[in-house]
């Protein structure tokens, strides 16, 4: 096998993966509340992934010193926020809409890519660029409105928290940009992901149950650990494989189709179904986002293409 067709291969597990962790929260609801459920995925994640940063460090010799820790710590922040309210918006809303709304995080990150980096601003003399962004914005208005639900207030509490969700993440890929950008990908989500594990420890204790881990079924239990270690242990670093040989804007633009597979696997065990409006307003958010990452002439940028990641993985 080719080093392409690994990578291919790569990206076609990491699309399946990404289809499903809007799913697994949902299914985990009745068993583990999302505090407690946060903690325990991003933990069993960081566990898995703590022998390689070891061995990174140890094989390659990588100082992390004080001042790459503290860069590291900030973008760990709008990461936790946004890990936070969007598993808080499945007690009431379905996974495949979650899912498809986050999409809009898109949007928020062009937008704050403006204000904070010059050298990207050339975007926005791009025609597609700002056509993409343009759909994005309509899907996001679309989706948010174009509802059944819009006089029921826990309903449109929880779509507010998705799209504070998308803010935060499109925060987060900003500040990875910022911070981390020269320290390596699949070292700074390592580090991320231990610092994001301790930050979610506080919610868990004061408003989780950290003694449902003891007291729920041992297949559940199975669920919420492969959950993080599939979706956030695994995915990224198969992701990371695949930005090396696919590019980013490949590898960018098909991760938008992570929300087909969430809507077949929330239809199929939770009955889940868009409306024909929601449904086109989906496609026109997703082909926004589409065109923000093809603009020709050199890759779309790091918080950019970060933001196309689903903001569950």
């Amino acid at each position: 096998m080719t080093s392409r067709q690994k990578a291919v291969l790569a990206l076609a597990l990491v699309l399946v993966l990404w289809s499903t962790p809007t799913v697994f929260v949902k299914w985990l609801l009745p068993h583990y509340d999302p505090f407690t459920q946060n903690f325990l995925r991003y933990a069993s994640s960081a566990l898995f992934l703590l022998p390689w940063l070891c061995w990174e460090l140890f094989r390659r010799r990588t100082r992390l010193g004080k001042r790459e820790l503290v860069r590291l710590f900030w973008p760990s922040i709008p990461n936790v926020i946004s890990q936070t309210v969007w598993p808080l918006a499945l007690l009431w809303l379905y996974p495949a809409f979650v899912a498809l709304f986050n999409k809009s995080s898109i949007v928020f990150s062009c937008l704050l890519a403006l204000v904070f980096f010059p050298d990207e601003r050339w975007l926005f003399r791009s025609r597609r660029f700002l056509i993409g962004l343009a759909l994005s914005v309509v899907g996001t208005l679309g989706l948010s409105v174009l509802r059944p639900d819009l006089d029921k207030g826990k309903m449109n509490l929880a779509v507010l928290l998705v799209l504070f969700g998308a803010v935060t993440w499109a925060a987060y890929s900003v500040t990875v940009k910022k911070f981390a950008a020269d320290i390596g990908s699949r070292l700074s989500f390592a580090v991320i992901s231990l610092y994001t594990t301790a930050w979610l420890l506080a919610p868990a204790i004061l408003w989780g149950d950290l003694g449902l881990l003891l007291r729920s079924p041992w297949n559940v239990n199975v669920v919420l650990v492969l959950s993080g270690v599939l979706c956030i242990g695994i995915s990224h670093p198969l992701y990371f494989l695949a930005i090396k040989e696919l590019g980013v804007s490949v590898c960018a633009t098909m991760l938008l189709c992570t929300p087909i597979g969430s809507l077949l696997l929330s239809h199929w065990i939770f009955g889940e179904m868009l409306s024909v409006g929601q449904a086109l307003f989906g496609l026109v958010l997703l082909a926004g986002g589409a065109l923000t990452l093809l603009v020709p002439g050199k890759p779309p940028p790091l918080n950019v293409a970060r933001a196309a990641e689903p903001v569950e993985g």
